[in-house]
């Protein structure tokens, strides 16, 4: 009860959220951008192991990725990775790139290692020469590489964890637990033309002596959502303290709910705002708010921002 109540009032977010962007269209350079101005910047979790080895392929113009890579806690992780992926001076252009393998339930060592490395790639310079916010946005239907990404972006002092596409119940626990370095399962289902199958996906930072052994902040998490029913879901079912939502409008695009009527979006598909407000959790709203009217009405409705 008294870790809730301390991370319940853990500062409050900033009132404007960039918003995550993947593959890479949200990097770090915008996230930092954001952050530097006072409010959220966010950078894309999705296939962050695939853009970095793509950036060191292209030579690491600027020499972002190493300057971010020497900063990583354990250089025995790293090195292998620019053995294998770092080409100086960048790639012929007729020459396809190296491709990584692809994420599995039972991740392959060097695949798991890739991924936490690459997460706190981005985050660590989307946090570099400021002490403004920085959140990390990753989805739900995106399941295998998960919970490598949330330790990797956890060791690089992530701020906030922004998860839609689904309905992300497990993610807050998975979020305590990692912060004090212990095991996690998170259950994925894979669907074939046959049968649907539930497998466990395992992650134990204790596997990574010179990692495993530290305190992480827990980082404050947004769940982004579109409906009043999931919120309150959210709320008495999570593993774990859900500290506020984003709520998409359907005009938000993306990964929205399909329209709860056949053929077209209508007024059911719009979230009652007063449900939200009676849960007590700072909110934004996404969809057609990018203006200061917007903001100002967002505002005017309860909501933390947009």
């Amino acid at each position: 009860m008294a870790e809730n109540l301390m991370k319940e009032s853990a500062a409050l977010l900033p009132e404007i959220i960039q918003v995550g962007m993947g593959v890479a269209v949200s990097n770090w350079c915008l996230a930092r951008a954001v952050a530097q101005c006072g409010e959220l910047g966010v950078v894309s979790g999705t296939a962050l192991d695939s853009v970095l080895v793509r950036r060191l392929q292209q030579g690491d113009q600027g020499g972002h990725m190493r300057r971010a890579l020497a900063a990583f806690p354990d250089q025995d992780m790293v090195a292998p990775i620019l053995e294998k992926w770092l080409n100086e001076g960048g790639k012929p252009k007729d020459q396809p790139y190296k491709i990584k393998a692809m994420p599995t339930v039972k991740m392959t060592r060097e695949s798991e290692i890739l991924i936490i490395v690459a997460t706190f790639v981005e985050v660590y310079l989307a946090k570099e020469g400021h002490d403004g916010f920085v959140g990390i946005n990753l989805l739900e239907k995106i399941q295998l590489p998960t919970l490598p990404a949330l330790y990797g972006a956890m060791l690089a002092d992530v701020d906030a964890v922004l998860m839609g596409g689904g309905i992300p119940l497990a993610i807050p626990g998975v979020l305590d637990a990692l912060s004090k370095s212990a095991p996690v399962e998170l259950k994925v289902h894979l669907v074939s033309a046959k049968t649907e199958n539930s497998h466990q996906l395992v992650f134990d930072p204790s596997l990574f002596p010179s990692l495993g052994s530290r305190a992480l902040k827990r980082p404050q998490f947004l769940a982004v959502i579109s409906s009043d029913v999931l919120a309150k879901t959210l709320v008495r079912k999570a593993s774990g303290l859900v500290n506020g939502f984003v709520v998409e409008h359907y005009t938000a695009g993306g990964h929205n709910a399909p329209p709860r009527r056949e053929g077209a979006y209508g007024p059911r598909d719009v979230c009652n705002l007063e449900k939200i407000v009676s849960l007590g959790k700072p909110f934004w709203l996404a969809g057609a708010c990018a203006s200061p009217e917007r903001f100002q009405e967002a505002q005017a409705l309860g909501a933390r921002g947009i």
